[in-house]
């Protein structure tokens, strides 16, 4: 049997705290149960239960305090870094919008925003505040996900009754550019990622999400819609209002950009690999994310968010440190301080 350990009398000192001055670190023996670590220019009061052989700090050492006071460093990956042009068109080019990143400053909750001309969308001569003009595309990231959300006239569904072929005219498909390349270019290649979020449009995607490797095409021809940019800047500006603020535009880029070619019309979604699906967000959702839904003007906002793990695992995410939140001084001095009392009443109550 497992002899029985003995009863240690009250009056045994079982700390003996020594603070010398030393700068290496030592272990010295105390009496009873109790051993005193020197650490630095500070010593640690280290009870030791008798029983189970386990320790723990009663008093933090100004060693263990510097420590604390350490910020902590965190890796993040970012994918919307600066450069990066994200576009949608309506699926017959009668207004689309695109947005830089890094072109407008973030705010407080992490929305960058591109505002759109409330005077460009074109419902036949009717041209500026109908049913298919766009005010603003937004973006967020966070750690794991991005979210969209587009301010526009037009539903998710599209606008029924119209002379396209299925009746229907509605969203083309949402582009995000990496390359660094004009947008043709960058199709061509297949180097584009894009959202089928629409799932009464045209686009060749077979299903809603998130696609990598695509190359784009126009649905135009089956919409009614313009054979090119330059024929939708050409129709604005001959029967769309004049003055300050009546030109036709793309959200962060002029509307004759080269960034899209001008004799094309591509807007939506030709081939491309599936990579994730999207969820739609609410009002409710928009509003707990800081999203400014008040400052636009437009009927609808349509709002989803990905995950841009897909995004990152293909080498498009930039490594960047951030610098976790860590206790005040005012709360490390009380944790010191608090140590402090308790050992001094301890040493106090075993000297009696």
């Amino acid at each position: 049997m497992r002899n029985k350990l003995p009863h240690r009398k009250a009056d045994e000192k079982s700390f003996l705290p020594s603070c010398l001055l030393t700068s290496d670190l030592k272990e010295t023996r105390g009496r009873g149960d109790a051993e005193t670590r020197r650490e630095g220019f500070s010593c640690m009061v280290v009870k030791k239960n008798f029983f189970t052989g386990t320790a723990f700090c009663l008093l933090p050492s100004a060693f263990c305090l510097l420590s604390l006071a350490q910020p902590a460093q965190a890796e993040t990956l970012t994918a919307l870094t600066p450069g990066i042009v994200i576009d949608t068109f309506t699926e017959c080019i009668n207004d689309g919008v695109a947005l830089v990143t890094g072109q407008n400053p973030i705010d407080q909750y992490g929305w960058q925003y591109t505002i759109d001309s409330a005077n460009d969308g074109v419902d036949g001569l009717d041209v500026g505040g109908n049913a298919y003009e766009i005010y603003s595309l937004a973006l967020k990231e966070t750690a794991d996900d991005i979210l969209v959300a587009i301010n526009a006239n037009m539903p998710l569904t599209g606008v029924n009754g119209t002379p396209a072929d299925d009746g229907n005219i509605g969203w083309g498909d949402l582009f995000f550019n990496f390359s660094g390349q004009n947008f043709s270019t960058a199709s061509n290649a297949g180097d584009l990622f894009a959202v089928r979020f629409a799932g009464t449009n045209d686009s060749f995607a077979p299903s809603i999400g998130l696609y990598g490797d695509v190359t784009a095409t126009s649905t135009t021809a089956i919409n009614s819609g313009f054979s090119s940019i330059d024929a939708y800047n050409q129709h604005v500006a001959t029967y769309g209002c004049t003055g300050p603020g009546c030109a036709p535009s793309l959200g962060d880029l002029a509307a004759n950009d080269t960034y899209f070619d001008q004799n094309d019309s591509l807007n939506a979604i030709a081939s491309g690999t599936y990579l994730t699906g999207i969820s739609y967000l609410s009002t409710a959702e928009l509003s707990a994310a800081g999203y400014a839904s008040n400052q636009f003007a437009g009927q609808q906002t349509i709002a989803f968010r990905f995950s841009k793990s897909s995004i990152c695992d293909r080498g498009f995410c930039q490594t960047s440190e951030i610098t976790e939140s860590v206790p005040e001084p005012s709360g490390i001095v009380g944790l010191g301080i608090i140590g402090l009392a308790i050992t001094t009443r301890l040493l106090q109550r075993r000297s009696l």
